[in-house]
């Protein structure tokens, strides 16, 4: 699906409430990528090889802190290293570990503020909305999918911003990985003036006087 056809899908396959920034959604992540430019950061977690939690707290890897405030009973919350929990096991890479429910919530904080962040997602609303996103106060309900499904959702926003947030609505264990960001995006495409409009628009002019004229 095109970026402009999906971004008219999204006004109705996505809930939101009033904001001053305006977004469009990608769930493919090649128009995604396309749609940006200068530098792009990804973050892989793949430097890291022993689990780190970071239930009801945070932890930082780069440019990304990842904030939770599940309590970790579940032992969720984590990054995980291989072997990596067959739930959020997207690649057989390391992987965010997300735990939310209608107690916790989780969220992802850039380093600077950015115009775009998206990633790969394992699991992710697996049956049944259990999560939402949102962005500058702006709410997004991501697609329902199957178990183990893989699937990429990316936002471009035309406001900075700094955090993503992962709102639970129902139990949702579900992985992170590939996480991509940008500060700046690619300007909107341009539709070319014909060479014959400049023409035709003197001509329409002309008539216009020359019939003023006569009158």
């Amino acid at each position: 699906m095109s970026r402009f056809a999906f971004t008219l899908a999204a006004a109705t396959a996505f809930a939101g409430s009033a904001s001053a920034a305006t977004f469009d959604v990608f769930t493919d992540r090649t128009l995604f990528e396309a749609a940006l430019s200068g530098p792009i950061t990804v973050e892989t977690f793949d430097e890291i090889t022993e689990d780190i939690s970071f239930a009801g707290g945070s932890t930082t890897v780069g440019g990304l802190t990842i904030i939770a405030d599940d309590d970790g009973f579940f032992g969720n919350s984590i990054i995980d290293a291989p072997p990596v929990l067959s739930e959020i096991d997207g690649n057989g890479t390391t992987a965010l570990n997300i735990f939310t429910s209608s107690v916790f919530d989780a969220a992802l904080e850039f380093a600077s503020p950015v115009l775009a962040a998206g990633a790969d997602f394992f699991n992710f609303n697996d049956g049944q909305l259990r999560t939402e996103i949102s962005i500058l106060g702006e709410t997004f309900t991501p697609d329902i999918t199957g178990a183990g499904t893989l699937s990429f959702l990316g936002i471009i926003s035309d406001t900075p911003f700094s955090r993503v947030d992962f709102n639970g609505v129902n139990n949702d264990v579900f992985g992170i990985d590939n996480v991509t960001s940008a500060e700046t995006v690619a300007p909107p495409s341009v539709v070319p003036v014909p060479a014959t409009l400049p023409l035709l628009l003197a001509g329409i002019a002309g008539l216009a006087f020359w019939r003023r004229r006569r009158a």
